[in-house]
């Protein structure tokens, strides 16, 4: 839900998602939140694909026809946080309801109107032309349990300096995972992502809890459920419009994480996290 920027070599360069119409989706992520084209991408240019900057991490639209996607557009993705693997790209931004305002007066659909929510932020939930769901969070969370101490206090500073007229950044990307001992094994303990913190939703009878790791200039937000069966992530295989694939600047050793998520691995450059020695909170990417 909200995060720093983090120093380590291997972490979250982009997400990719799939889209129908370019000039479309173009519109909505240029034009209506904002993002840039890449200057540098971290893989060579290929037809129907369009890079933009989010600020801490990129955005990688690839274009695919609709009508040869299986099991419907967004390739077996549903909108229920009990499935498995990628379940929204988030932004940061300065003020929720500013931002909520613009989009709702372009027609944009809201999952979640823009609402207070558990660890003391303000969030809201909507959906790309495409049906790619996308969070808005402002503010800094206040965790139930702090894991790095360092990590939390940082995001804490960046966000009591953030205008409340800041638009969106890249902030993180969300996973549903049925076994967290597997994925803390890979994330935090092969590829050395730090757990920030948790967040226990102790009124949701699911016993829906979100473990936070740090992950270069972004975030991967991990949920589990203690009270209620996780169903299997969309095969990954399969082509799709929406969610795709968590490009990580890492070599990731698999073709898919342990929930389901389909991962691109690339090499550190200008549109990656920042490498070895970076100033923690470094450049335009800080959140």
């Amino acid at each position: 839900m909200s995060h720093t920027s983090g120093s380590h070599p291997s972490g979250m360069a982009y997400v990719e998602i799939g889209v129908s119409d370019a000039e479309r989706s173009l519109d909505f992520y240029r034009g209506l939140l904002g993002l840039r084209p890449a200057e540098a991408p971290p893989e060579p240019p290929a037809p129907d694909v369009h890079w933009l900057t989010a600020e801490g991490a990129l955005v990688k639209l690839v274009v695919r026809d609709p009508e040869a996607v299986p099991e419907g557009p967004l390739g077996g993705w549903v909108g229920d946080d009990l499935q498995r693997g990628m379940r929204h790209f988030g932004l940061k931004v300065g003020d929720v309801y500013r931002q909520a305002e613009r989009l709702r007066s372009a027609d944009v659909p809201f999952t979640v109107e823009p609402v207070r929510a558990v660890g003391d932020v303000n969030l809201a939930f909507f959906t790309d032309p495409d049906g790619a769901l996308l969070e808005i969070i402002d503010g800094h969370l206040t965790y139930h349990e702090v894991t790095t101490p360092e990590l939390a206090d940082r995001e804490r500073r960046l966000a009591e300096n953030r205008s409340p007229d800041a638009g969106p950044v890249f902030d993180h990307v969300a996973v549903t995972s049925g076994d967290l001992d597997a994925t803390l094994a890979y994330y935090r303990d092969e590829l050395g992502y730090p757990v920030i913190g948790r967040l226990v939703h102790d009124q949701d009878p699911r016993g829906f809890v979100i473990d936070y790791l740090q992950a270069g200039e972004a975030v991967l937000e991990v949920f589990t459920y203690t009270a209620a069966e996780t169903v299997p992530a969309p095969d990954p295989t399969r082509d799709r419009l929406g969610l795709r694939a968590v490009g990580l600047a890492a070599e990731t050793g698999r073709a898919v994480d342990p929930h389901g998520v389909p991962l691109r691995s690339v090499s550190p450059g200008p549109g990656a996290a920042p490498g070895p020695g970076a100033p923690a909170g470094s450049g335009a990417g800080e959140r």
